[in-house]
């Protein structure tokens, strides 16, 4: 099994927001995409995912085309997906929010769980089980009949995961899983993205933390005003000049940058391991 993208285009009419990108994605390792703000990291995303249409090239998985087909059939072909900005069903609980990836596969027999009682009770018991047992991994259990709203912010992100694992992809794409998360807690994410590596799984992970990404990925492709920069290892990215001067930059420019946070982050009286809190409608 691969995933396979073969001259990937897309465009917003003169706008180019990904240029000709070929690549191929294995299965057992996971896989980082880099590049400034705009280079189309999350276009790529959107596109694999079925939300953003192909305007040309295709999108094979194990041989067959997934561009062209409707989101829900490409859920049901084995990709799974999170996104930048956390999209939970905040007023469900955190049980339901794992417990709806379960009710397409129902939907063929759901008239046995409205006229069978025994048969609804029974098949209802057996989703909590399957939910329990995943938010047990996440260490959501505790949590499992509050309402996802209630959960703090790294606990949501971490649920948006679980939810993307529900029904087991073959493709699991996570837009930014870091955004958002305090150093703590990013460190956490990073040591539970490494469990889920899986030697019948590919992992596409879009991220702007560096340490994140040098640490779990096992190759990185870098984009540029929308086409392939370079991929290879984390030391083969860090050490090639032309990614250095279009992404990473100097150690000199890394220096610079984080001093700039800090200093942003001081002006809004954040700590550095603190966070923006995210308020709720």
């Amino acid at each position: 099994m691969s995933l396979v993208f073969r001259d990937l285009t897309k465009s917003y009419g003169k706008l180019v927001a990904i240029d000709a990108v070929s690549a191929r994605f294995e299965p057992g390792l996971v896989y980082g995409v880099i590049g400034p703000n705009g280079a189309g990291k999350s276009t790529l995303i959107n596109m694999t995912a079925g939300s953003y249409a192909v305007s040309s090239g295709t999108i094979e998985l194990d041989g067959r085309r997934l561009d062209g087909r409707k989101k829900h059939e490409i859920s049901l072909a084995g990709v799974s997906r999170t996104y930048q900005n956390i999209r939970l069903f905040d007023q469900m609980t955190v049980l339901e929010n794992l417990e709806v990836c379960l009710y397409p596969l129902d939907a063929p027999r759901i008239w046995q769980e409205v006229f069978w009682p025994p048969h609804a009770r029974r098949r209802g018991a057996e989703r909590r089980r399957i939910c329990e047992a995943l938010l047990a991994d996440f260490e959501l259990l505790p949590h499992a009949d509050k309402a996802a709203a209630s959960l703090s912010y790294g606990r949501q992100r971490m649920l948006e995961i679980a939810r993307a694992l529900m029904r087991g992809p073959r493709v699991l794409l996570l837009d930014e899983p870091a955004a958002g998360l305090n150093h703590a807690e990013t460190e956490d994410l990073t040591d539970r993205l490494r469990r889920l590596r899986d030697p019948e799984r590919i992992m596409i992970v879009v991220e702007h933390d560096m340490d994140l990404v040098m640490s779990l990925c096992d190759r990185i492709l870098v984009l540029h005003h929308g086409k392939l920069l370079f991929e290879g290892t984390p030391a083969e990215v860090q050490a090639d000049a032309a990614v250095q001067q279009a992404y990473l930059g100097t150690h000199d420019d890394l220096d610079e940058i984080r001093a700039a946070a800090e200093d942003r982050r001081r002006q809004r009286g954040l700590g550095p391991d603190e966070r923006p809190v995210r308020h709720h409608a």
